[in-house]
């Protein structure tokens, strides 16, 4: 038997013209996935979903479990639902991905495989799958199975693996580590999914390292999407003569962080991490409207639920000021109560 929360963020999430950002808008303005079905044209069918999600013998995490990557939440694209195989407590490790060419060189593919070996020991690998690069760095990461250290994320459903030479990596990496995909089996191949897939590949990385990317491709565009999230991008210089590296020496003219080791990539997370800006300090002031409100807690965790909603909205029922309000918000995330989602809003935390 499937969660009955489960089939209808299901059935919406793969209804007619049904989206991501539609799911979440629908979710904000309905209340719950149960009464947006009641405003799709065509909702997808339960029997059918029980069938298809029976078929796929996985787990499932939605978006507004504990265990779902925040960083996921902060795109207006965020996956309502992840399927998974494997341990899905990898995703509570810190992430690093390594992506590049399809066609990658031995070189290339010596590089991508040292690399995650060497930083497999803290973090998990994320990659994509594909021949060349990240078939090599999955099997880096998969050398150190005593950290189950690699996350495999695929534009397809699991009874779709792409490419199908790698099927036994996949069963290896399904064993030992982590797979995600948000594509639930039966459905046709669609290039559109490798863009989502490697939507997916950027949000959840804390930084990307790009070796080997060609001026225009799929590496080249999810090392964009990195860096328009603010992510750091790690690159692997080459050769002017080598297509295969003009996108990673583009990368690397307009500002990206050149590496050619793990030691680089380590060295540049923590320099990253030093010139973030500190967090702003608390005041005696506001600890004392923390502690006088303590008592809205309960207040507030009665109006929330699945459903994201903005904290200006929050503030309006709750009739509270933003700066009490956030106070409050603050004490329930760190309680593990709730979580902020994309575009200022929160959700109740799924137990």
């Amino acid at each position: 038997m499937f969660d009955e929360v489960v089939l209808d963020w299901f059935c919406l999430i793969n209804s007619k013209g049904i989206g991501p950002k539609t799911f979440w808008s629908m979710m904000r303005k309905f209340g719950t996935a149960k009464e947006s079905l009641k405003h799709v044209a065509t909702s997808f069918s339960r029997d059918k979903a029980k069938k298809i999600l029976h078929s796929m013998n996985c787990g499932i995490i939605l978006a507004n479990e504990p265990i779902f990557p925040r960083s996921l939440r902060r795109s207006s694209s965020c996956p309502p639902i992840l399927f998974y195989k494997g341990d899905k407590s990898i995703l509570s490790k810190r992430r690093i991905a390594i992506i590049g060419a399809r066609n990658a060189s031995i070189a290339g593919k010596s590089i991508a495989k040292s690399l995650a070996l060497n930083l497999a020991n803290d973090f998990a690998i994320i990659s994509g799958l594909a021949k060349g690069i990240d078939t090599a760095a999955h099997q880096g990461s998969l050398e150190r199975l005593e950290n189950k250290a690699t996350i495999s994320v695929l534009p397809f459903g699991f009874d779709n693996i792409y490419p199908k030479e790698n099927l036994q990596l996949y069963e290896k990496i399904a064993k030992n580590a982590l797979v995600l995909t948000e594509t639930p089996n039966r459905y046709i191949n669609d290039q559109g999914a490798f863009l989502a897939r490697n939507r997916i590949i950027a949000l959840l990385a804390e930084a990307i390292v790009v070796i080997e990317a060609a001026a225009k491709s799929g590496t080249m565009t999810t090392a964009q999407m990195a860096l328009d999230l603010g992510c750091d991008v790690l690159v692997v210089p080459g050769s002017p003569l080598d297509p295969r590296y003009f996108g990673s020496n583009l990368l690397i003219k307009n500002g990206a962080t050149l590496i050619q080791n793990h030691f680089d990539v380590l060295d540049a997370l923590i320099r990253g991490q030093e010139t973030q800006r500190p967090l702003p300090m608390v005041d005696k002031e506001q600890k004392e409207t923390c502690a006088a409100i303590g008592d809205s807690s309960s207040k507030i965790l009665s109006m929330l639920s699945e459903v994201p909603v903005s904290i200006d909205e929050i503030a309006v029922n709750a009739n509270m000021n933003i700066k009490d309000l956030l106070c409050v918000i603050s004490e329930l995330e760190l309680m593990g109560k709730v979580v902020k989602h994309s575009m200022n809003e929160v959700v109740l935390m799924r137990k």
